[in-house]
């Protein structure tokens, strides 16, 4: 997987993630947002929501598999 574009309370990517592997990101939460992430794989473009509402008084370290089950109840 290539090029995974982490966007919403500030704009980051992560350029390679093999399966399997796994990267931290730390994103500033200045004001209320939402964070999704966008990625290709086997040429097709897929979008997930990580986080649908979020506010900069909710600091946390959150897991999300890209393509997978995730439980966004947080």
């Amino acid at each position: 997987m290539s090029v995974i574009s982490i966007t919403g309370c500030e704009t980051t990517h992560i350029y390679k993630l093999e399966i399997g592997e796994n990267e931290t990101v730390w994103i500033d939460i200045p004001n209320d947002c939402s964070i999704s992430i966008n990625y290709l794989t086997n040429g097709k473009r897929n979008q997930e929501v990580v986080a649908g509402y979020i506010t900069n008084s909710m600091g946390q370290k959150m897991n999300h598999n890209i393509g997978g089950y995730n439980d966004i109840n947080f």
